[in-house]
């Protein structure tokens, strides 16, 4: 069965730029996932689980004051023995 998204709000890219130890579903530096409200991916549930609320910010226009950059949010890996660092980006679509 085919999977389609609806394009809702703006684009929110996951993309890895640091890992330590070695990641349960093999995330990598430079690897990439398109997340939203709808969708996870090949995204670790894990991993969404924490972040979803924020996915959500970006992917709706809001802001918030933590973060210097509107637009780019890095977020960690829960699992402490294995972090995973992640860029959110929110994109145009």
């Amino acid at each position: 069965m085919a999977v389609t998204y609806p394009a809702i709000g703006k684009k929110v890219i996951a993309k890895v730029i640091e890992t330590s130890g070695d990641c349960s579903i093999g995330m990598q530096v430079g690897d990439e996932f398109e997340l939203g409200i709808h969708q996870c991916g090949d995204f670790c549930g894990y991993f969404y689980h924490n972040i979803f609320q924020w996915v959500n910010v970006l992917q709706f226009d809001g802001t918030f004051p933590l973060f210097p950059d509107k637009d780019v949010m890095v977020w960690e890996c829960p699992n402490a023995k294995n972090r995973v660092k992640v860029e959110l980006r929110r994109e145009e679509r």
